[in-house]
């Protein structure tokens, strides 16, 4: 597939979306916390009562896309982002940072993966899946971007120029892309509507439940499984035993392992169903829990680091199918309605996850935590291999 600008510009604009309202948080949030006074866990606490506001805006954000298309919505959601991230840069007090970061996530899905995946399946139908695989493996690089760009910065700047410079990326860089994006939304075939007629409508109210329900069931536990692993990460390998650097070397591991599985995907494409990459990323990821396990009997260098490689995979590929599957099973039509339930599931679980998984470590144990990472993993196995079953049967 030859990679289109749409597509790479696409790519751009998810960097900077979960860059700016997403990465950045984690750099500029204890340089608030520091000026205002403020305990961290107000701060994080906040950021995950926004998560949850994203999760009631799913389904919303959804059936706008149906409706008016995703052009438009990723259009206003710059402008929105790029209005929330302002007024970031002027708050004076609690209270109007709790409203301003709950508004930024609320609207952040706008400018994110799920209204991204909608635009392209509205623009190639059930062909979109090399260009969300592309999507997905620039935008992969948003906090190999961010991360070190904000710490640069803060060098030079406050954290309120900072965001003011985020705001002008949204409004700068990435509105224009989308408003260059192609308005046409794509018809599937007539013989297509049909067949999918004759065969979803009369088992509309089973067989559709029944794989909205497993597929949102594997979301939500992949979803849990990332975002504990993303937050808590370093302080289990902490506690498992390993030193600062060894925890550090696996956590950097993901990254790459996470873009050679995308890349790999997007030249191998035709060898993989969506349903089959689906499986391979839920193994992978479980497998990779069940590898760091074994640090319970003995830190060695050898279980962090292949569980960074396992996971990066996982969690690589899990970001793919979050765009494919649904596109598979449900086709282009109610796409972003479909997109919103799935993630307003997955959101809820992400926003607990942290706060969960520590609180198992800090009160219980250690493996206990891991236990319960693991038998979420493992949850996404079995939803993923029932969903796949189910379709063949």
């Amino acid at each position: 597939m030859k990679a289109s600008p749409a597509t790479i510009g696409l790519g751009v604009t998810m960097t900077i979306g979960y860059g700016t309202l997403y990465y950045s948080f984690s750099v500029l949030a204890p340089e608030i916390a520091r000026e205002f006074g403020w305990g961290q866990s107000f701060v994080f606490g906040v950021f995950s009562f926004g998560l949850l506001a994203g999760a009631v805006a799913a389904p919303v954000l959804g059936r706008l896309v149906d409706r008016y298309g995703a052009r438009l919505i990723l259009c206003l959601g710059s402008v929105a982002a790029a209005l929330s991230l302002a007024l970031f840069s002027v708050m004076q007090n609690a209270w109007q940072f709790a409203a301003i970061t709950l508004v930024a996530e609320f609207i952040a899905l706008a400018v994110q993966y799920d209204a991204g995946f909608a635009a392209l399946a509205q623009s190639h139908g059930r062909e979109a899946r090399a260009h969300i695989t592309l999507v997905t493996l620039i935008a992969g690089f948003a906090s190999t971007v961010f991360w070190p760009l904000l710490q640069w910065l803060l060098t030079v700047m406050t954290w309120r120029d900072i965001y003011l410079v985020m705001a002008a990326m949204n409004l700068l860089i990435a509105l224009p892309i989308h408003l260059a994006l192609p308005r046409a939304r794509m018809i599937e075939p007539e013989s297509t509507v049909r067949e999918e007629q004759s065969i979803g409508e009369p088992v509309l109210d089973g067989e559709r439940k029944r794989r909205m329900i497993l597929m949102a069931t594997a979301f939500a536990a992949g979803g849990f499984v990332m975002s504990a692993v993303g937050a808590t990460l370093l302080v289990l390998m902490r506690d498992l035993g390993y030193a600062t650097a060894m925890a550090t070397l696996a956590g950097s591991l993901i990254g790459p392992s996470q873009v050679a599985a995308r890349l790999i995907e997007y030249v191998r494409r035709n060898l993989f169903s969506p349903p089959l990459t689906a499986i391979i990323a839920a193994l992978a990821m479980a497998l990779s829990l069940a590898i760091l396990a074994g640090a319970l009997l003995q830190p060695m260098a050898a279980f962090a680091i292949a569980f960074a490689i396992f996971y990066g995979v996982g969690q690589g590929l899990t970001s793919i199918v979050r765009g494919v599957l649904p596109l598979h099973y449900f086709g282009a039509a109610g796409y972003g309605r479909t997109m919103g339930t799935l993630a307003s599931a997955r959101i809820i679980a992400s926003a607990i996850a942290p706060v969960s998984v520590i609180w198992l470590n800090e009160t219980v144990s250690t493996s206990v935590a891991l236990a319960a990472l693991a038998g979420m993993a493992c949850l996404a196995v079995i939803a993923t291999l029932a969903l796949t079953r189910e379709r063949r049967s």
